[in-house]
């Protein structure tokens, strides 16, 4: 390994190294780029000094190795002392002028703890700048930590700029931003204003109270509707694009469907053009077998829409989704896709949900310029949302920290905040169907949460104890007590039917056999009562072993000469006990 010296070691006839007050060894002068570490500027083909000690890896400009060692500057009232170690521990470590992190050499004044780099150090003028879009005056740095009142409604200490001739103070993070935008939480532009003047106003993001005095963004048409200036231009609710001097544009609303025959319902829908659907009023009958598939539930009692020439049906508030949504999931303009044909990627015709986290296979929302898969049913969850777990308040989804559910105890990446207690609901949880039926119960099994009691509940399927602390399904004609994991199995939001997996025809059973099949992989009983997968006249029990089997058959094909082994071998040393229910 070469060593410094070694590099830039100096051409004959080259300057004698010098001693300079920066630096404890002599330095070389020398030219060629580098980083400074006087200051955070890269000047190509810069004059400056290097260390050429072994051990040492010092490089400085020349403006800033020659820097005096005290300097007076019209920003400060007190001579500014050349530092060599970097900012005092009790310095917050960034210039006053332009904010940026200081590095070893710098200008400092112990009185004031006042500091500043040594490229700002050398200029003269203090910053300014004229940005209309801020403030239809010139506005000046003032190179003092204070409090100040900023228009972002955050009173925090710091160097604010400052318009002399109407005392308006601001960040410099706030002067540049945008003065109207579009966010999916609402239908029309918001524009930013530093005076929202009297009233009482709610955030329309984090809602909590936004004081007045202050600014925020605020719709034309809506009056009531403001947000903070640092809720609408968060990364997770903006888009960054700027709106202002652009036309607002007529957003072409494309219907989900068309109407074939008024008289007998029939319609046309997008996802299924080849035949027609007709509606089916529900009510009566309760069509269990029957799928939607678009949320991949059973349609039960509710309204649905059959094509009667094959399987497909829709319930009738999902055959009314909107092709187009703007949701508070997410910051861009989503797109409806049936994903009726399989990923060309893995040969999947699933996918997991950003949101929930689930492994679905009915219709998606999908965004054009993120990787971002949402399911019918999370979209479908809008704010202000009122669940069965926290009757007395509503929920909003404030913020896109992970917080643990109260309703399961379990961590949520995503989850709808009530602004009036500390509670969260992941959207797992939130889901999950309120109506349900088993093969255990005749009856419909409707979910509970949070039941105060002092007895003990069993469940009906795995004969464990049920917590009535948390969510679990009940039956209120038999008042048998299920597990939400032994009612909503992975397979529930899959739709049943074939399903193209790689090279293979993969079909979706119910597990409603006389005895429990054996799965090919792990060689437990598959004990997902919602179904099973079934291909190659095999039995897989979860997605999991579905894909340990996909990737040893690619593994087969690429050597035919290796024979099948027996995969519970393979994947666990032994068989791990199970209940024949």
């Amino acid at each position: 390994m070469f060593t410094i010296w070694r590099i830039f070691k100096p051409s004959h006839g080259a300057s004698k190294p010098q001693k300079l007050p920066i630096h404890r060894h002599f330095l070389q002068p020398s030219a060629f780029p580098f980083d400074c570490y006087g200051c955070s500027e890269t000047k190509k083909d810069a004059k400056g000094y290097y260390c050429p000690h072994p051990q040492c890896e010092f490089y400085a400009h020349k403006e800033c190795a020659e820097s005096p060692t005290e300097i007076n500057h019209p920003s400060h009232s007190h001579a500014l002392k050349l530092r060599c170690c970097g900012p005092p521990s009790y310095s917050d470590g960034s210039c006053r002028l332009c904010g940026e992190t200081l590095r070893l050499l710098l200008y400092h004044c112990s009185i004031c703890n006042f500091s500043l780099d040594t490229a700002c150090a050398r200029k003269h003028e203090i910053p300014s700048i004229d940005y209309p879009k801020a403030h239809e005056h010139r506005l000046h740095l003032l190179a003092k930590r204070v409090s100040f009142p900023c228009p972002c409604d955050k009173d925090v200490r710091g160097a604010p700029y400052l318009c002399h001739q109407c005392n308006f103070m601001i960040h410099r993070d706030c002067v540049y931003l945008p003065r109207v935008i579009h966010l999916t939480r609402h239908n029309h532009r918001i524009s930013r204003s530093y005076f929202i003047g009297p009233g009482k106003f709610v955030c329309g993001v984090c809602r909590l109270e936004l004081n007045w005095r202050y600014g925020g963004y605020r719709c034309s048409v809506c009056p009531d509707y403001v947000i903070h200036l640092r809720c609408a231009t968060r990364d997770d609710v903006w888009d960054g694009i700027e709106l202002e001097g652009k036309p607002e544009e007529d957003e072409v609303v494309e219907e989900p469907f068309q109407v074939v025959v008024e008289q007998g319902k029939v319609i046309k829908h997008f996802s299924h053009e080849d035949h027609h659907l007709k509606l089916n009023e529900g009510g009566v009958v309760c069509h269990e077998s029957i799928r939607c598939s678009a949320c991949a539930l059973p349609v039960y009692l509710d309204a649905y829409y059959k094509c009667s020439s094959c399987a497909f049906a829709l319930h009738e508030a999902c055959a009314n989704l909107p092709r187009k949504l703007r949701h508070e999931l997410h910051k861009h303009t989503l797109t409806l896709r049936p994903n009726t044909s399989p990923d060309d990627e893995n040969g999947y015709n699933f996918f997991n949900c950003t949101v929930c986290k689930r492994l679905c296979s009915g219709f998606k929302y999908v965004c054009g310029s993120c990787d971002v898969e949402i399911d019918v049913r999370c979209c479908s969850t809008r704010e202000p949302f009122i669940h069965e777990s926290h009757r007395r308040h509503q929920l909003f989804l404030t913020s896109s920290e992970a917080k643990l559910c109260g309703a399961c105890n379990e961590s949520a990446s995503t989850v709808l905040n009530c602004v009036d207690c500390d509670f969260a609901l992941g959207f797992d949880c939130a889901t999950l169907p309120n109506k349900v039926k088993h093969k255990c119960d005749t009856h419909f099994l409707s979910v509970c949460f949070g039941e105060e009691t002092s007895g003990q509940y069993w469940c009906e399927v795995c004969e464990r104890k049920v917590d009535p602390s948390k969510r679990f399904y009940t039956c209120e004609d038999c008042s048998s007590t299920l597990h939400i994991n032994c009612v909503i199995g992975e397979f529930t939001f899959w739709r049943p039917g074939f399903m193209s997996v790689s090279r293979y025809e993969a079909t979706v059973l119910p597990n409603v056999f006389a005895s429990r099949p054996r799965c090919h992989m792990c060689l437990r009983r598959c004990e997902d009562t919602s179904g099973v997968v079934y291909v190659a006249d095999k039995y897989l029990c979860s997605s999991k072993c579905l894909e340990k089997f996909i990737r040893f058959s690619i593994t087969l094909s690429k050597s035919p000469t290796l024979e099948m082994p027996l995969f519970g071998e393979l994947f666990r040393s032994e068989p791990e006990p199970y209940l024949d229910h």
